[in-house]
C-alpha cells in the first residue's frame, strides 16, 4: 500500500470515518432486506436478524480469524443459501502454499466430502475450488480409517488419497451427512501441517488493518446478501414448482458436483396444502426441506425436512410429500413454521440420470385427505 493510502486510512480511523463507511454498507444491505420482502412482520424480523448473523460471521472472521497454526477443523452452523439441515459443515483456515494430512475415522456417517476453495461467498468471483474428495474417493481400511495429503503439489508417494489445492486456497470444506441427529456418531477429522510456513508478521493494528477488517466484513455481507436474493427472486416467478437450479446461479456455490439441486417456492394460505410427489430414483441420498424467505432452513427439529432415511410409506418407489401449516395427519408432513412462503430445496445425490421435475399440487386443505387417498 502506498504511503497515502495508508495516511488516508490512519486518518479514518481517527476521524471515525472508517466506522462510518462500515455502517453505510449495512444500512445499504438493510435497505436491501426492505425492498426485497413482503410487509410482513415475520419476514422481515427474518430478515434483519439473518443480516445480523451475516454481520456477526463476517466480523468474527476478519477481526479475529482462527490461527493457521495449529490448523483446525471447526464446525458450526452457516443460515446461508438452504443449509442442508443433514449436514455437519466445518472449516479449516489454510495457506495453499503449505502442505497438509488429515487423518480419519469414518464412525457412523452416512457421507463426508471435503474440498479446497479460494475466494467466498459474496464476492465477485464467489468461492472457487480446487480439489474435492468424497467418502467414495478414498481408501478407507477394514477399521474406518484413512489418511489424505493436501497440497497444490501431488505428493510423492503413490497410492495415497490427495486434495488438491491451489497457491489461492485459504479454507478447506467439511461436509459430513448424519441422517439421525443424536444417533450417529459424525467422522472424526483432525488436521495437521505437515510442511511449510505460515508464520504471520504479528503487530500493532493501524488504519490500514482496520480498513481491511471494516471494508471486507461490508463487502461479504452486501454480497451475501445480493448473491442468495438472485437465488430467490429467481425461484418466486415460479411459485409452488421445483425445478433444477440454473447453472448460473449456483456455480458461485461449489456444492457436491454430484449433486443435483432442484429448487422451488412455496405460496400457501393457512388453509391450504401443497402436495409433493416425488418419484425416489436409486441414488446414494436425497432430502427435501423448507427454507424462508432469506434461504435460512427453518428448525429442523420441527417437521422441516425429510430424507431418505427418514421418508415413509413409500408406494413404487414413489413418496408424497405435504406441505401445510398444521398437521395433516399423513406420514411426510414440512411443516411451514407460520411461513406462507419460502424456499423449496431438494437434492438428488449420486443418481445415474438426471431426473425431472417432481409434480406439485395446490389444494385446500378441507381436500387434502381425499387427493391423498386418491
Amino acid at each position: 500500500m502506498s504511503d497515502d493510502s495508508a495516511k488516508n486510512a490512519a486518518g479514518k480511523a481517527i476521524s471515525g470515518e472508517a466506522w462510518a463507511e462500515f455502517c453505510d454498507m449495512l444500512k445499504s444491505a438493510g435497505q436491501l432486506i426492505v425492498d426485497n420482502s413482503e410487509a410482513s412482520e415475520l419476514e422481515r424480523a427474518e430478515g434483519f436478524r439473518y443480516l445480523a448473523r451475516l454481520t456477526a460471521n463476517a466480523l468474527r472472521q476478519g477481526s479475529e480469524p482462527p490461527p493457521l497454526t495449529p490448523p483446525k477443523i471447526e464446525y458450526g452452523k452457516t443460515r446461508i443459501g438452504a443449509d442442508n439441515p443433514d449436514f455437519m459443515y466445518g472449516n479449516c483456515r489454510v495457506r495453499g502454499s503449505a502442505h497438509y494430512r488429515i487423518t480419519g475415522q469414518v464412525n457412523d456417517a452416512f457421507n463426508f466430502n471435503i474440498g479446497a476453495f479460494h475466494g467466498r461467498l459474496g464476492s465477485a468471483e464467489g468461492l472457487q475450488g480446487s480439489g474435492f474428495l468424497t467418502r467414495s474417493d478414498l481408501s478407507i481400511n477394514a477399521a474406518g480409517r484413512f489418511v489424505i495429503f493436501a497440497s497444490a503439489q501431488a505428493p510423492g508417494e503413490q497410492g495415497v488419497d490427495w486434495l488438491e489445492m491451489d497457491p489461492r486456497t485459504n479454507s478447506l470444506i467439511v461436509r459430513q451427512t448424519i441422517l439421525r441427529p443424536g444417533q450417529d456418531q459424525p467422522a472424526e477429522l483432525q488436521i495437521e501441517l505437515v510442511d511449510g510456513d505460515l508464520q504471520d508478521v504479528g503487530g500493532a493494528l493501524d488504519g490500514t488493518g482496520l480498513e481491511k477488517i471494516l471494508v471486507g466484513s461490508g463487502f461479504m455481507v452486501h454480497g451475501i446478501v445480493q448473491q442468495f436474493l438472485r437465488w430467490t427472486n429467481d425461484f418466486i416467478e415460479r411459485p409452488n414448482t421445483i425445478s433444477e437450479i440454473k447453472p448460473e446461479l449456483l456455480g458461485m456455490a461449489k456444492g457436491d458436483p454430484r449433486c443435483q439441486y432442484n429448487y422451488g417456492y412455496f405460496q400457501i394460505e393457512p388453509e391450504q396444502a401443497l402436495i409433493v410427489e416425488l418419484k425416489i430414483p436409486e441414488c446414494e441420498y436425497w432430502n427435501i426441506q423448507l427454507a424462508n424467505h432469506w434461504m435460512e432452513s427453518l428448525d429442523s427439529s420441527q417437521n422441516a425436512s425429510i430424507n431418505c432415511a427418514s421418508v415413509k410409506d413409500l408406494q413404487d418407489n414413489t413418496a408424497r410429500i405435504v406441505i401445510a401449516h398444521q398437521d395433516p395427519g399423513c406420514s411426510n408432513w414440512l411443516d411451514t413454521q407460520q411461513h406462507c412462503r419460502g424456499v423449496i430445496a431438494l437434492r438428488w445425490l449420486g443418481a445415474a440420470s438426471k431426473q425431472a421435475d417432481p409434480e406439485l399440487k395446490l389444494v385446500s386443505f378441507q381436500q387434502l385427505a381425499a387427493e391423498l387417498q386418491a
